[in-house]
């Protein structure tokens, strides 16, 4: 399989939201590459994906009321290291990003919830113009919406500019 990169050819289309299981980041985007004897995973391969520059927000599970917590940048370069895992060394993704910032006020589920009919009226926009998947980063209805179960998703830039102008935080578009 391949990646679907619809935002190739889209330079404003540089946003990325990580949801890391432990609610840590750390220093660099880590993912597993796909190889014939493993499965693939597109949340993985996204990875590859990203670009020094690019906007990275966090969704915290580890929030008293998880959701978008954090951002940062990517700074790259990509590179392929191998690691240690379950006995044996497998190759992953390693792109370094900047120190996360927290935002004042975190972008939380309820809240995300309460605008949730515009967040699903901007993903089935981008996938009316899209052929395959488009990786959004968040499932379901505007009553259910939840984040999707990846650990880094693609973002469009529709869809931060409705985050930035309801919740107050800038970023140049």
């Amino acid at each position: 399989m391949t990646i679907n990169d619809w935002w190739r050819d889209r330079p404003e289309e540089r946003y990325w939201m990580i949801a890391p299981s432990r609610g840590i980041v750390g220093d660099a985007l880590m993912a597993p590459v796909a190889s014939d004897d493993r499965r693939f995973e597109w949340s993985h391969e996204l990875v590859g994906f990203t670009e020094p520059g690019d906007t990275l927000f966090v969704w915290d599970r580890t929030l008293p009321v998880p959701g978008i917590g954090a951002w940062g940048r990517i700074l790259g370069p990509l590179s392929q290291t191998e690691a240690p895992r379950r006995g044996e060394h497998m190759l992953q993704w390693r792109m370094p990003i900047s120190d996360t910032l927290r935002l004042a006020s975190p972008i939380t589920l309820p809240a995300l919830r309460r605008i949730g009919d515009e967040i699903v009226a901007i993903r089935d926009d981008v996938e009316a113009l899209t052929d395959g998947p488009v990786y959004f980063p968040f499932i379901g209805s505007a009553d259910t919406l939840a984040p999707a179960p990846a650990y880094i998703a693609k973002i469009p830039r529709d869809l931060v500019a409705l985050l930035s102008s309801r919740f107050g935080f800038e970023f140049a578009l």
